[in-house]
């Protein structure tokens, strides 16, 4: 956000005049922590300047952007990995001519973080053919209805600005009320981020003004006007910032330096501070120890955070997404054809060698997976003979279990007729 758009965001939120002129001086000489207006919704720019939202982001982009979309069909009786669709060749290996798939995916999991909305044009051929994708960050779209009730949606504004219709664009959104366009975090949260960047802006000032900030200078009497201006001005030039901390100082005529009793350790800054990033993790359901926050992590509740965090947070995002690409990228004759996309997830639930290795023990043993289902896992290459599964000998299915018992109790006590009978 440039400093225009920031004075008309604040000239917006203020509606008491005098209020504005405060903040407008208080902005023109340099005062961050009053970029925000106490009414003025953080847009995603300013957002990510706070760590935690940075952060967050990151986490989620990445690891979305981290899994293959893969193109499926259902044969009835299974399915089936295929790659005979235009469509997987652009997911897959390449979305336009300037992304790569990781890229492509990472933009629209940013974009729908910051504005609840992922929003691609369908970049077609003169046969109106699919042949990319070219997504659009939400700053730059704007959605209507025009006058038949149809979506549309507004790229960027002024003379250069295009309107789509709702069939040349992919859209994605979050959360939302009317099912139709995403509710954005970053403005409904964005106290939370104000507080957020006011401690960080807080914290900066204090190392700033080095140690003049933790105390007060006690003289006897009162200072003459031109001793006053002078210690003022030695203190400023030789004590204060980062350059002058720990430098001794020279007091002179009774002048003593009494430090402050309440320090911001004292009074909990760091521990609110810290509050913060909780809240913000909160809000996007990022466990703390993928914010590189230890405090209270073990190896053991970092596996099953880092579990939970597949199964309850990224989950539900790779759905939207299959979802929406499905509906929205696939014809109504393909999707009756059993075509279906889906986000590849095997990367994020390996685990460790020795965990995945016992699994797969377990799952050859009980005749799930085969040698070469395996091997296919570890992008090993098939060996002959390893597509048979195995069977345990000591089980039999239940409709033969009465057949098998019955015959068998039936020999046996033959046997022992004819023992006991001989024996007679």
């Amino acid at each position: 956000m440039g400093i225009i758009d920031k004075i008309k965001a604040a000239r917006h939120a203020y509606k008491n005049e005098t209020a504005y002129q405060q903040w407008l001086r208080e902005f023109m000489s340099g005062e961050e922590v009053s970029n925000l207006p106490p009414h003025y919704h953080a847009d995603g720019e300013v957002a990510m300047k706070y760590s935690a939202v940075f952060s967050c982001v990151k986490v989620l982009a990445e690891t979305f952007a981290s899994s293959p979309i893969m193109l499926y069909r259902n044969t009835g009786e299974g399915r089936e990995r295929v790659n005979n669709l235009r469509v997987y060749d652009i997911l897959h290996n390449r979305p336009n001519e300037e992304m790569s798939p990781f890229s492509f995916k990472e933009t629209l999991e940013t974009s729908r973080n910051l504005g609840g909305n992922a929003i691609c044009e369908r970049l077609v051929n003169g046969r109106g053919d699919l042949v990319g994708l070219y997504p659009y960050p939400w700053s730059a779209v704007s959605i209507q209805r025009n006058a038949e009730g149809r979506l549309e949606y507004v790229i960027g504004d002024g003379e250069e600005s295009k309107v789509l219709s709702r069939d040349q664009v992919l859209h994605i959104p979050g959360l939302s009320f009317d099912g139709v366009i995403g509710l954005s975090p970053i403005e409904y949260v964005s106290n939370a981020i104000r507080l957020g960047l006011s401690y960080e802006s807080f914290a900066i000032q204090l190392y700033k003004n080095g140690a003049t900030s933790t105390g007060a200078f006690k003289h006897p009497s009162a200072l003459k006007e031109e001793a006053y201006k002078r210690l003022k001005k030695e203190l400023k030039e030789n004590y204060t910032g980062l350059q002058n901390s720990g430098t001794p100082m020279l007091l002179e005529d009774g002048l003593e330096f009494v430090p402050f009793s309440i320090k911001p350790v004292d009074a909990q800054m760091l521990e609110s501070k810290r509050f913060q990033i909780e809240d913000i993790a909160r809000i996007y359901r990022v466990p703390l120890h993928l914010l590189q926050d230890l405090t209270r992590a073990t190896n053991n509740n970092i596996e099953h955070q880092s579990l939970e965090f597949v199964m309850y947070t990224m989950l539900p995002i790779y759905k939207r997404a299959e979802e929406a690409m499905n509906a929205q990228l696939l014809t109504r004759q393909q999707r009756q054809a059993g075509y279906y996309l889906e986000f590849k997830m095997d990367g994020l639930l390996r685990g460790d060698i020795q965990s995945r290795y016992a699994a797969y023990a377990i799952a050859r043993q009980w005749g799930i997976m085969s040698i070469n289902d395996i091997r296919k896992l570890e992008n090993m290459n098939p060996i002959d003979g390893g597509d048979s599964y195995l069977q345990p000998l000591n089980m039999i299915s239940v409709e033969k279990a009465d057949e098998y018992y019955q015959t068998e109790v039936t020999d046996k006590q033959v046997k022992e007729i004819k023992s006991l009978l001989e024996r007679g």
